[in-house]
């Protein structure tokens, strides 16, 4: 660990959380999808479980790490979090606040103990969970987190993912698809070039940059398809990984 300077001029110590050699990967079943799906993942539709989490534990294990995976917020808050390097939330259509079993003050605390998690999001047709992703940020001090309400249908765009994520291999070229975008980013650091204009698709709050959590860090990344289909992207995966990790 080295010592650096946040955003606000406050010392504080950079993260080596890669000790830890365990990460966690949830969601929750419980969803608001498009017109207020509440079973959206059965829908046919990207299943976290089954789509999602055989790509995350295939690249944890590439890089040294295990993963386990929790199918339930109800049972996320059974788990001991410090114990996990980081964690991946995968369920980009299901919110906090509204479940039951609302998380939000457990990640908090994990967060401002120094952890990293990583939050998945999706295009604006899924905006409840998107807005509760610029809720949990903005909350916790990551300045004025906004998503876009625009579509982008049909929209395919390669950017270049910037230099100080490529922390696992040298591939700086991801492609997003009609994906959602943060319109502002408050103390966020943009991941890649823009998707269009000012908007971004991909952002991390390193640490220091969350006012309420100087010690902890998050990415959020508002497209589900860099974990399947054609647009699966390990290369970029595996440097989100690293990036929680060490930024």
């Amino acid at each position: 660990m080295f010592y650096g300077v946040n955003k606000l001029g406050f010392g504080f110590l950079q993260p080596d959380r890669g000790y830890k050699k365990t990460a966690i990967v949830f969601y929750d079943p419980l969803t608001n999808g498009p017109g207020g799906n509440t079973n959206y993942y059965a829908s046919g539709a990207i299943n976290p479980a089954t789509d999602i989490y055989p790509v995350i534990a295939a690249r944890e294990t590439a890089l040294g790490y295990d993963s386990v995976l929790v199918t339930s917020y109800e049972e996320l808050l059974t788990y001991n979090l410090f114990n996990y390097a980081h964690l991946w939330d995968i369920g980009y259509a299901s919110p906090y606040t509204t479940n039951p079993s609302d998380p939000t003050s457990r990640l908090y605390q994990y967060i401002q103990y120094g952890g990293a998690m990583f939050i998945l999001g999706e295009n604006s047709n899924f905006g409840a969970r998107d807005s509760s992703i610029d809720d949990f940020i903005t909350n916790i001090g990551g300045g004025s987190v906004v998503r876009g309400s625009t579509d982008y249908s049909g929209s395919t765009v390669e950017v270049s993912v910037e230099s100080k994520f490529l922390l696992s291999n040298s591939s700086n070229k991801v492609t997003f698809a009609r994906p959602g975008t943060f319109t502002s980013i408050g103390n966020g650091t943009p991941i890649t070039t823009p998707f269009t204009g000012s908007e971004y698709v991909a952002v991390m709050w390193e640490t220091g940059s969350l006012n309420s959590a100087n010690a902890g860090a998050i990415i959020s990344v508002l497209d589900v398809n860099i974990f399947v289909n054609r647009f699966q992207s390990l290369p970029f995966i595996d440097n989100m990984l690293l990036s929680m990790n060490r930024l």
